[in-house]
């Protein structure tokens, strides 16, 4: 199950369509529907965002990776072994630096990827022949 189907169940669970779905979390209808009906783009930040500010019963671990339920009862739970699952706030941070980590590996593909220029005329030639 990919993002857009557990964003399917969502819509199931609220007993929505795509057109009151959308509504209510303040994104275009098309834009919803390209999502979850014609999956041509995937949901960026700000919709997932405005998903998991709408809807506080959703668990947005479960939402982002599918891991878990879809719907949480605390928004930090206890695991077996004693291990806490992330809250919202933990996962838009992962979210966040994973964002900027891209930019920054995107960055560096710039650069390495730019042709080497030829030494500038300040540089004095090697005269040992």
């Amino acid at each position: 199950m990919d993002i857009c189907d557990r964003i399917n169940e969502i819509i199931k669970h609220e007993n929505l369509n795509i057109a009151s779905f959308a509504r209510k979390i303040g994104i275009g209808d098309q834009t919803v529907r390209g999502v979850v009906a014609m999956r041509r783009n995937k949901p960026g930040f700000d919709f997932i965002m405005k998903i998991v500010q709408t809807f506080d019963w959703l668990n947005a671990h479960w939402l982002i990776t599918g891991e878990g339920d879809m719907i949480c009862e605390n928004l930090l739970t206890m695991e077996g072994g004693g291990k806490e699952s992330p809250s919202i706030e933990a996962l838009l941070t992962l979210i966040r630096e994973k964002d900027k980590r891209i930019e920054q590996l995107i960055r560096e593909n710039a650069t390495l990827a730019a042709p080497c220029s030829p030494p500038s005329a300040a540089e004095p030639a090697d005269t040992h022949a």
